[in-house]
């Protein structure tokens, strides 16, 4: 039987690197849905309500990332056909996979990573404008392909779908594509039938089947936010009072049911003991009660 060294965890069956410098594996959320779904909103909110929005980068416990930040470079003639609103930005051919997955496996072994800003206008990265993403306890990443692919679904400790109805969605879409990212009417109505629908039908909400928990309406679902937060906001204390008393580790009365202190292994929590406690909470939370009452 094939044994990990100390330096891997296991996660689904599939062995995961982990942190080798001391530092603690983040709890990672996957944050899923269609466009203007109000993914990016719902992150801001449990930002918010954690206290995390307005604190320094560096010394933020929960940070949040957005897939938009690995739009993959396009060669000289699919800028020219994004400039005209013709290139298929909800396509996963449209991202840097590779990028994404290696980006996110340097945040869960603690690592200090830099991302480049995405700029809506140009359809491009910006080569000088990036994102710090400091060491943190959790970290949100959100997009509208985030379960697509499947090395990187099986990154997330747990994995949330806001599911807001395709008339909110488009509504939404318009004004913000017109007002923040200078394209016409026309424009945003063209891509949205010949993209982004079909895009969403065939790539996006089909991986709804792989969320932990549903989100209807988005951030306007305050009782979904509230307990997601909550349940975020546990798993801090807790990973606090282990860092203040390791014994409790090992005593086997943790909320979270971590595996034995860093001083026996120096192994990081493993994705598995982390979905044991997501799902425990959310049964007696009655999260598939409340979410879509």
């Amino acid at each position: 039987m094939e044994q990990n060294s100390p330096s891997e965890v296991k996660s689904n069956g599939i062995k995961g690197t982990g942190s080798d410098n001391g530092l603690k594996t983040p709890f990672l959320i996957g944050v899923a849905g269609g466009t203007a779904s109000g993914k990016s909103t719902v992150c801001k909110r449990i930002m918010e309500q954690l206290g995390q929005a307005d604190m320094d980068h560096a010394q933020r416990q929960v940070v949040s990332i957005s897939q938009d930040s690995f739009y993959r470079e396009l060669t000289p003639a699919e800028k020219l056909r994004a400039d005209k609103g013709l290139f298929n930005f909800d396509h996963p051919d449209a991202f840097n996979e590779e990028l994404m997955l290696k980006t996110l496996q340097d945040v869960l072994q603690g690592k200090k990573v830099e991302i480049n800003e995405y700029d809506y206008r140009s359809n491009s990265l910006h080569p000088e404008k990036k994102l710090t993403i400091y060491p943190a306890d959790v970290v949100l990443f959100e997009g509208i392909l985030v379960f697509y692919f499947p090395a990187i679904r099986d990154l997330f400790h747990m994995k949330l779908f806001v599911d807001t109805d395709s008339d909110t969605r488009l509504a939404r879409r318009v004004p913000r594509d017109i007002n923040e990212r200078g394209r016409d009417l026309d424009q945003v109505l063209n891509a949205y039938m010949v993209f982004v629908k079909p895009a969403f039908e065939e790539f996006c909400s089909p991986t709804k089947k792989f969320a932990d928990v549903i989100i209807p309406r988005g951030a306007d679902n305050t009782v979904a936010i509230d307990l997601i937060v909550q349940h975020i906001r546990e798993f801090l204390n807790n990973r606090t009072r282990q860092d203040h008393s390791p014994h409790l580790a090992s005593g086997g009365t943790s909320a979270l049911n971590l595996p034995r202190g860093r001083d026996e292994s120096n192994s990081p929590p493993s994705a598995s003991s982390f979905r044991r406690f997501s799902s425990t909470t959310i049964n007696k939370k009655l999260f598939s009660v409340v979410l879509n009452y």
